[in-house]
């Protein structure tokens, strides 16, 4: 697994590749919600390539990472899926996000979803 996180306009893209684990997810949204903390940016894409389904919310850390990065109250969170299987189980995440009232949405292209992250 590799991940990049950069700055991009208002917002932070993050990029993960070939995640397969557990443990490489919570390391990925850790680092994550650590720029964002940091940077003081509410706003994230977060944009799988290659990478396993995440099903097990618990198990892999993605409830404390949108807990963390949700804390202020101007968040949104993107994210986007290169698989169809991906796709699926992101809609479970967004279930689950938008029941906690967290602004979280799943989008098919990296440009919608970098425009409604840049949207007022």
């Amino acid at each position: 697994m590799w991940f990049t996180i950069e700055r991009v306009d208002t917002y932070l893209r993050a990029d993960v590749y070939g995640r397969e684990t557990a443990e490489e997810t919570k390391r990925f949204l850790q680092a994550v919600a650590s720029e964002a903390l940091k940077s003081g940016v509410d706003r994230v894409l977060i944009s799988s390539h290659s990478s396993r389904p995440i099903y097990r919310v618990q198990q892999y850390g993605l409830a404390e990472f949108l807990e963390t990065v949700a804390s202020r109250p101007a968040h949104r969170i993107a994210i986007v899926a290169d698989s169809f299987e991906s796709k699926l189980a992101q809609q479970y995440v967004v279930r689950i996000a938008r029941a906690r009232g967290l602004n979280v949405r799943s989008f098919s292209t990296e440009e919608a979803a970098a425009a409604w992250l840049q949207r007022d």
